[in-house]
């Protein structure tokens, strides 16, 4: 009996052997992602907001990312995330979504929604790394261009240091041209130091009047000096322009800000970091000068999963229409109001 059962499975396993070798390679998919919740005490909106939020230190997501070596050079990359809500598991926001022609010689061609060439650089100045009490996401680039859909992005191959990035998008589907967006950037990247310098224009529809459309600048200047478990972050931004955050909010704006910060990690386990933002506007009407700053503490338990401290304040040099936010969960903050946070969480990436 064993030995007809071997004489039967001889002949189907190098049948399925030569189908194997037959058959093209197909593309590898993987699944990885992060998942974040913390405690937070939140002074915002006229109350005291007490409980639990997700995305403390990095949005909760899932991300598929397909990827295939087509060869001589050239690969392709699909790459879909999923934000979600990890205190409740409801589905948030869309993020990243986009398919990415790549070559070793001729650099990166990707189209659909991803971050602007400028929001990819800052986000390396940034010392918290777009966090959610990140004083330049929530001061500094509140209202400017920053992940956009419907766009096409190249990245260019790095050349003695350099790299340039480039972004055009086609605004809303509707084909109303509707937060029509450029973007352009060039960085230089050495052993310890870091430039960039880069460009976003956006032409938006007013909410006033349907056919007119207004456009703004944002003008981007940073760089990061690492010395040894130290890095020193700085981060210039010109804006000037119309704004709008559809459907409730518009206004016209120019000013500018300066970022400062600081990443140290004491030992793998002990890292800290901070950053304080400036803004100057100009013109004094929609907006107010502020000051926005973060601290925070990460304890590694392993190189994927950390518990972390985070405290974050705005301070308005008046009050003013429009406000900048401790965070987006807490996005309307009153006319003289100055919100703060705190936040104890556990991120995990996987």
């Amino acid at each position: 009996m064993r030995e007809n059962l071997s004489k039967l499975c001889k002949p189907l396993t190098l049948t399925v052997a030569a189908l194997m070798a037959c058959t093209p390679a197909l593309a590898q998919v993987t699944l990885s992602g992060y998942f974040d919740v913390n405690l937070e005490l939140a002074k915002s909106g006229g109350k005291t907001v007490k409980g639990m939020s997700s995305g403390g230190m990095n949005t909760s997501r899932l991300q598929f990312k397909a990827h295939e070596d087509l060869g001589q050079g050239l690969s392709v990359t699909g790459v879909h995330e999923l934000a979600f809500k990890a205190d409740s598991g409801q589905m948030g926001s869309p993020r990243h979504t986009y398919i990415q022609l790549a070559s070793k010689q001729w650099g990166e061609l990707s189209a659909g929604r991803r971050d602007t060439p400028t929001a990819e650089m800052y986000g390396y100045i940034d010392p918290t790394f777009n966090a959610d009490y990140s004083p330049i996401s929530n001061t500094v680039v509140y209202y400017a261009p920053w992940r956009e859909s419907n766009g096409v992005f190249y990245t260019s191959p790095r050349v003695a240091n350099v790299q340039a990035r480039v972004a055009m998008t086609a605004g809303r589907e509707d084909g109303s041209k509707d937060a029509k967006v450029q973007s352009a950037a060039l960085d230089y990247y050495g052993n310890d130091f870091y430039l960039m310098a880069g460009v976003d224009q956006q032409h938006r529809r007013t909410l006033s009047d349907s056919k007119q459309f207004g456009k703004s600048t944002d003008i981007y200047v940073g760089g990061v000096l690492t010395l040894g478990n130290l890095d020193l972050t700085a981060l210039y931004h010109r804006y000037s322009g119309y704004y709008a955050y559809p459907p409730y909010a518009d206004f016209n704006a120019k000013g500018t800000d300066l970022q400062l910060g600081l990443r140290y990690e004491i030992n793998p386990t002990h890292r800290i970091f901070a950053s304080v933002v400036h803004k100057d506007d100009k013109d004094e009407t929609a907006l107010s000068d502020a000051t926005s700053w973060t601290l925070g503490y990460l304890y590694g338990f392993s190189k994927r999963t950390d518990l972390y401290t985070v405290y974050g304040s705005v301070k308005h040099a008046r009050a003013s229409e429009m406000r900048f936010p401790v965070s987006f969960n807490h996005a309307s903050p009153l006319s003289n109001e100055n919100p703060s946070g705190l936040q104890i969480g556990l991120r995990h990436k996987f």
